[in-house]
């Protein structure tokens, strides 16, 4: 694995691809380090990937900023408990809140997800510095429910979802624990792992798959 070219086309504002592992989801996401974004990028993920843009961070950080995962919470309600479940990929998703940033307006355009995301991005960076600060602004700044999803990853040897493999190369990399994920969608499924490389060396993309992060973590 390249890490040199990976770390300088994130830090670019260019996009990886990222397959899960064979036998799990076998979905390959795309993926833009968060410090690095414009509205563009956001329009890249909608066109080019087409699955749910979703803002990912590590647990460390999300905990400083008071967040859970929200079947964590759901599983306390007295009915929204019952739909609490397991995907068939068996483990529970890494969601949490749903956010917009106070700045936005209906939240859901291009410019307005680059803008909810991007200030996530300093918030994180801030939960470093200054995490009694970082937690006091992300409350007076964002609002649930939003458009766009925070997801929390959990060691990558609990569970190996895009939002672990994400953040564990970022942290590989040097780079914040910050990321945009969006998966790739074809025609009424999700693009399967021969196409998504295809797609990767038409576009000059890294194409990485589960298996070789994981290798980079376990030795």
């Amino acid at each position: 694995m390249d890490f040199l070219s990976l770390r300088k086309d994130l830090e670019s504002g260019i996009p990886i691809l990222i397959y899960d592992f064979d036998g799990r989801e076998e979905e390959t996401d795309m993926v833009f380090y968060a410090g690095a974004i414009s509205w563009k990028s956001i329009y890249t993920l909608r066109k080019e990937a087409g699955g749910l843009i979703c803002y990912a961070t590590a647990i460390n950080e999300a905990k400083t900023l008071g967040l859970n995962f929200i079947a964590e919470e759901l599983k306390q309600h007295e009915t929204y408990s019952k739909l609490v479940k397991k995907p068939s990929y068996g483990d529970y998703p890494a969601f949490s809140v749903w956010v917009n940033h106070v700045n936005t307006k209906t939240g859901i355009s291009d410019y307005d997800r680059y803008i909810t995301i991007s200030e996530l991005h300093k918030i994180i960076l801030k939960t470093k510095t200054n995490p009694e600060e970082a937690r006091r602004e992300f409350y007076e700044n964002f609002m649930t429910p939003g458009h766009v999803p925070i997801l929390i990853a959990r060691d990558i040897r609990e569970r190996r979802g895009h939002t672990e493999l994400s953040i564990t190369l970022l942290q590989k990399l040097g780079l914040e624990r910050s990321a945009v994920i969006a998966e790739i969608l074809d025609e009424k499924s999700s693009m399967n792992k021969d196409k998504a490389k295809m797609i990767a060396k038409n576009f000059g993309l890294h194409f990485i798959e589960g298996k070789d992060i994981f290798k980079e973590v376990i030795i």
